[in-house]
C-alpha cells in the first residue's frame, strides 16, 4: 500500500494509472482493481476518489487534454511557424510519452467514458483540425501558401502524418523521421 496522498494528488495517480492499464492491457482488461494495483491500494479507496469508473475515466481524458494542450496554441507571427511548432511538438509529446500517443489516437478510451468521453475527445480533433487549418488559409493569405489548397482537406492530412507517425512508431526513431515528415509537408504547402 502507498502512504496516504492529498486528495488531487491521489486523483492525478489514479487517472495515470487508468491511462497506463487502457495502453498496456486494453480495455477487456481496465478494471478498478487493475487501476487500484497500478497505484498501490484498495480498489475500494478509489472510489473515495472517484464516484464511478466512468469518472476515473473522464479524469483520464482531462489528463491527457492537459498534455495535448500545454503551450497551445503555440505564438509566433507567421502562420506556418506557428504550424511547424505545433507539429513538432505534438510529435514529440507523443514520442516522449506512449501511453498519451496510444490513446489520443484511439478509439479505446473515449468508449470507456461514455458518451462525454467521446464528445471531449471529438472536441480536442476538432480544436488541432481547427488550428491547422487557419494556420494554411492564413498563410494562403499571405500568399505563402498557394491559393486554391483545400485548407481543410491539407489539415486532416497533417494531422493525419501525426497519427500515422504514432501508429507506425516512427516517431521513437527519434528527430530525423519527423524533420524529413516536416520537410515534406512544407514542399506539400509550396513553401
Amino acid at each position: 500500500m502507498t502512504p496516504r496522498q492529498p486528495t488531487e494528488e491521489r486523483r492525478r495517480q489514479i487517472a495515470d494509472a487508468a491511462l497506463k492499464v487502457i495502453a498496456e492491457q486494453g480495455l477487456g482488461r481496465f478494471t478498478t482493481q487493475a487501476i487500484a494495483a497500478e497505484v498501490g491500494i484498495t480498489d475500494g479507496s478509489l472510489f473515495r476518489h472517484f464516484a464511478s469508473k466512468q469518472e476515473i475515466v473522464l479524469a483520464a481524458l482531462d489528463r491527457v487534454e492537459g498534455r495535448l494542450f500545454e503551450g497551445f496554441p503555440p505564438v509566433d507571427p507567421d502562420p506556418l511557424a506557428r504550424l511547424e511548432r505545433f507539429f513538432r511538438a505534438r510529435a514529440a509529446l507523443v514520442s516522449a510519452n506512449p501511453v498519451i500517443a496510444r490513446l489520443a489516437f484511439s478509439e479505446e478510451l473515449p468508449h470507456a467514458a461514455g458518451d462525454a468521453g467521446a464528445a471531449q475527445v471529438r472536441r480536442w480533433k476538432e480544436r488541432s483540425l481547427d488550428f491547422v487549418v487557419a494556420c494554411v488559409e492564413e498563410g494562403a493569405e499571405q500568399g505563402r501558401v498557394p491559393r486554391g489548397l483545400p485548407a481543410r482537406e491539407i489539415g486532416v492530412m497533417i494531422v493525419g502524418t501525426l497519427m500515422a507517425l504514432v501508429v507506425l512508431g516512427e516517431l521513437a526513431t527519434g528527430t530525423t523521421t519527423v524533420d524529413r515528415t516536416w520537410s515534406a509537408v512544407r514542399r506539400l504547402l509550396g513553401r
